[in-house]
């Protein structure tokens, strides 16, 4: 069994109905990959209602506290010792980022998505969304009932500058789990069948240095569509792709990225490399 490829691990949390998933994957990769893990609980802040009703506001910061101390007690239950940082602004996903960068981490763990609204026609929540896009490192994607990986991680590769680091990262966490590794290469058109096959060919051997159990697949077709079926197929827990950019509102403002529908299309975790 290979070394875990994360080594400092950040859990980004609200501590809502929504962010349960988050929190059970990132226990379970703490203790199943003896990995440490530090979590980040971002609390919107109004000094102008916090100076206006002093009172209302202490009160949302014992109840916040309480909450706090119950997200210790199941990481306890779970095996895992957990540091916790509060950090108070007007924006979550700033506060997140910034406490990411602060400390260094290699891996946020996060919600997929949050209380519907306005934006609930997103495939990816808003504040996810901005984390993934401002953050230097890899952010997993958890929806609220996903588990562990323990079936297979597939990693899907195209003709991209983080293509390599995709196939590499992905075959880490194959080895150190011990699960195999399922690299898919999507080739649009025909025309493209010749070059995506030759690509896969690379990515699986350069996974295969790391990993025990590394098999290739070339589809034709749509990328995210043929993605997901081949990760149903073969009964994946885990998808890792690489980031790319899109607007936050897409059914406004166009189509929603490759990276978008296979976050939303699926119930499993989606680790997001940055480019």
């Amino acid at each position: 069994m290979g070394t875990y490829p994360f080594e400092r691990i950040l859990l980004a949390t609200e501590l809502t109905e929504f962010d349960v998933g988050a929190e059970r994957i990132a226990f379970a990769m703490a203790k199943h990959c003896a990995v440490p893990l530090r979590a980040v609980v971002p609390i919107d802040s109004n000094p102008e209602y916090e100076a206006a009703a002093p009172q209302l506001s202490l009160r949302e910061d014992q109840l916040v506290a309480e909450e706090i101390a119950a997200l210790r007690e199941r990481a306890n239950a779970a095996g895992v010792e957990l540091e916790v940082q509060v950090r108070h602004g007007t924006e979550a996903h700033r506060e997140i980022v910034e406490e990411a960068k602060s400390t260094r981490t290699d891996l946020i763990v996060i919600r997929r998505r949050g209380k519907q609204g306005f934006l609930a026609k997103l495939l990816v929540g808003e504040m996810v969304s901005k984390v993934i896009r401002d953050t230097h490192c890899c952010v997993l994607t958890v929806p609220r009932n996903a588990g562990f990986w323990q079936h297979g991680i597939l990693a899907s590769v195209g003709d991209t500058p983080t293509a390599q680091e995709i196939a590499k990262l992905a075959a880490g966490i194959a080895a150190a789990c011990d699960l195999p590794l399922t690299i898919v290469s999507v080739a649009e058109n025909q025309a493209q069948q010749t070059k995506t096959a030759s690509l896969n060919a690379s990515y699986v051997a350069l996974a295969s240095t790391l990993a025990k159990r590394v098999q290739g697949r070339v589809c034709d077709g749509d990328p995210a569509v043929q993605t997901i079926a081949v990760a149903r197929e073969n009964a994946a827990d885990l998808i890792v792709i690489g980031r790319q950019r899109y607007h936050l509102i897409p059914f406004l403002r166009g189509n929603a990225s490759i990276m978008q529908k296979i976050i939303g299309a699926n119930d499993v975790s989606t680790l997001v490399v940055p480019s």
